[in-house]
């Protein structure tokens, strides 16, 4: 009997020194987390709808740039951004993450940056904002805001960086169920309700002071002439409010068929925002997982295919279409056609993988990214240790799975014209994208 007694106590004890270890292990890493204010301080043009023709009339609240930075017990630091913007414009990227590299020594493949891709948020100094009937003169306050936003990104990073400190990590996932497949018959197609959460407390577990959170749906609840967060700006603002000493930052999943359905009002868009905070913090009052070990980062950008070039007569002849994406399209690429390397073929499509220890593979990928990648990368990679950012690094265009590659409609091929791309993509692209994710992942 003594001997079972003794038995069960080492069990006890090995149980208590195994958990003691993980906590331990999971506040020997460091994080630093900050925002900034980057609503636009002048009149200019809004993005998200090709048939907006004036500036914005006044906002709902605040838009916000927010980043997190995570160190791991060997030193390894990656910085991820969080944008309350339609976009994330590739030569804004460029430019932060050369200053991140110049001073503070970090690669290109630890720097991540997302945006909730709200449709009431500013024209921005990329492709997409060509869908927007502007002149020249409405140019200009773009330029000046691209200008003084990319060194708010910059400042932001900064202020994380400085801010690093012995910290818990943990993560967990939520449901929420708000989303619904945008293709015809709306509401039947694919849909992840997933709302992945990574929680970052003080080294002693009594303060919360960030948190990442992430859901696959499209940021157009609200239309109109305001500036506005939409459902996620609601999200974080709810969060931030509920707990104050902390930073909440929002990511998009995979949601580019994806609608939050009814919409078109604030009420609706406020009781979104409500339910998706509400989600996170049953997961933050839930039983989460410690971040232990290391932290992983890689990066490639992958060379994706169109599946044809158009030529000078097709483009000509745009530029007499009454629809102001064709023209500004046709001009665009006639320009190209007039340079050395003419139209480009290909797309250099930015993939990135990130583990946080031995608990998560974060999976980032450029542009609208249909519902299917981040199901079936959950489903090869594991569901409840997989998570997968889209609208990431760089927002070029809809990223079609091959399924509505071959199905068409707007997400497949007829939004090329709102992106000014030369063509659809051509096919074989899905498997590209996931074999890249896997080789990364190894």
């Amino acid at each position: 009997m003594r001997r079972h007694v003794s038995k069960l106590f080492s069990v006890i004890g090995t149980l208590t020194l195994l958990c003691c270890t993980a906590i331990s292990h999971a506040a020997d890493w460091q994080a630093g987390v900050a925002r900034t204010v980057i609503t636009p301080e002048e009149p200019m043009w809004m993005s998200g709808y090709g048939s907006r023709d004036h500036a914005f009339e006044g906002k709902v609240h605040d838009l916000y740039a927010r980043a997190s930075a995570l160190r791991d017990p060997e030193g390894n630091t990656a910085v991820f951004v969080s944008l309350d913007l339609v976009g994330v414009p590739i030569k804004m990227v460029q430019v932060v993450s050369a200053d991140l590299e110049k001073r503070h020594k970090i690669p290109r493949r630890s720097l991540m940056i997302a945006c909730s891709h709200t449709h009431c948020g500013p024209a921005l100094d990329h492709t997409l904002s060509y869908m927007l009937n502007m002149q020249e003169s409405d140019w200009q306050p773009v330029k000046r805001y691209q200008t003084s936003l990319n060194q708010k990104v910059i400042d932001v990073i900064d202020k994380a960086l400085a801010d690093l400190q012995p910290a818990r990590l943990s993560v967990g996932q939520g449901i929420c169920g708000f989303a619904s497949n945008r293709r015809t018959p709306i509401g039947v197609g694919p849909y992840d309700h997933q709302v992945p959460v990574l929680k970052i407390e003080s080294a002693d577990g009594k303060k919360l002071r960030g948190l990442v959170f992430g859901y696959a749906c499209h940021n157009t609840t609200l239309s109109f002439y305001k500036l506005c967060g939409d459902y996620a700006g609601f999200a974080q603002l709810y969060l931030e409010e509920r707990h104050p000493d902390s930073v909440a930052m929002f990511f998009t999943g995979c949601g580019a068929d994806q609608n939050p359905l009814p919409r078109r009002s604030v009420e609706l868009c406020e009781k979104y925002g409500r339910m998706l905070g509400t989600a996170v913090d049953q997961v933050l009052h839930g039983t989460m997982t410690p971040v232990t070990g290391q932290l992983s980062t890689r990066f490639k950008d992958l060379s994706l295919d169109f599946a044809s070039t158009p030529t000078e007569e097709q483009l000509q002849t745009d530029l007499t279409s009454k629809n102001h994406m064709y023209r500004n399209r046709a001009k665009l690429l006639l320009a190209d056609l007039k340079t050395e390397s003419g139209i480009a073929r290909s797309y250099p499509y930015p993939v990135q993988v990130w583990k946080l220890g031995d608990q998560i593979t974060w999976v980032a990928l450029g542009g609208e990214v249909v519902i299917d990648y981040q199901i079936r990368l959950r489903n090869e990679l594991g569901r409840d240790r997989t998570w997968v950012t889209g609208y990431a690094n760089d927002v070029m265009g809809y990223i079609p799975s091959e399924r509505v590659l071959v199905e068409g409609g707007y997400e497949g091929d007829t939004s090329l014209y709102v992106y000014q791309m030369p063509s659809k993509w051509k096919a074989g692209l899905e498997d590209r994208i996931v074999n890249t994710v896997r080789e990364l992942a190894k």
